[in-house]
């Protein structure tokens, strides 16, 4: 077991010893996890609090050229817990559909930061303490975001993103009935791992 262990940091660092490709005309594949902080405390209207909730994804990046790249994310949260008073009043979960641009500095380097922006389409359930359920209705808005890549082969990569979500409220409902508004806007952090496809893949 230690000899494997061995062998495989000996690959890693020695092919790390090679400037990373740009990504251009490459497909990647992202998987991500992380958390996600509301900005409003009153992200469900009528609560005092809401709590951070664990975050997890993926997604399609497309090098455009070695400095542009187009990002298809989705990011859901299973279990948003929102408080009245110090108190568990629902329990929400989210999930996020982004596309987005990013600018790439620094693209055949090993550590590729990048900054990026989109726009977002987010739905969700609320679940009251109760037993009553909800619709979060669709609601859109756009995002800001900046992260990093590090390249440990050609083909795998080791990314962080951080990004900002600014949306408009959306209804909640019972049915068609609205019942009140919920505010999106949050911040999420993320870290996980990109596989990028050769060239000439497709």
């Amino acid at each position: 077991m230690r000899q494997l262990l061995l062998i495989i940091l000996m690959i890693i660092f020695s092919t790390s010893t090679v400037l990373a490709d740009n990504i251009g005309g490459r497909l990647g594949l992202t998987g991500k996890a992380g958390v996600l902080m509301p900005l409003k405390n009153d992200f469900i209207s009528g609560t005092s609090e809401s709590k951070t909730g664990f975050a997890a994804g993926g997604g399609l990046i497309y090098g455009i050229n070695s400095n542009f790249a187009a990002e298809l994310d989705i990011t859901h949260v299973p279990s948003l817990d929102v408080e009245i008073s110090g108190s568990k009043a629902f329990e929400a979960s989210i999930t996020d559909l982004s596309l987005g641009i990013q600018y790439r500095f620094m693209p055949e380097k090993h550590l590729v930061p990048f900054i990026g922006a989109g726009v977002d389409f987010i739905k969700g359930d609320l679940e009251h303490v109760a037993g009553n359920s909800h619709d979060l209705d669709w609601t859109a808005g756009g995002h800001v975001n900046a992260g990093v890549d590090y390249f440990v082969t050609r083909g795998i990569a080791l990314t962080a993103d951080f990004k900002g979500i600014f949306a408009a409220a959306g209804d909640i409902k019972t049915g068609s009935i609205k019942v009140g508004e919920y505010d999106p806007t949050s911040f999420v952090g993320t870290f996980g791992v990109r596989l990028f496809l050769p060239v000439n893949f497709y």
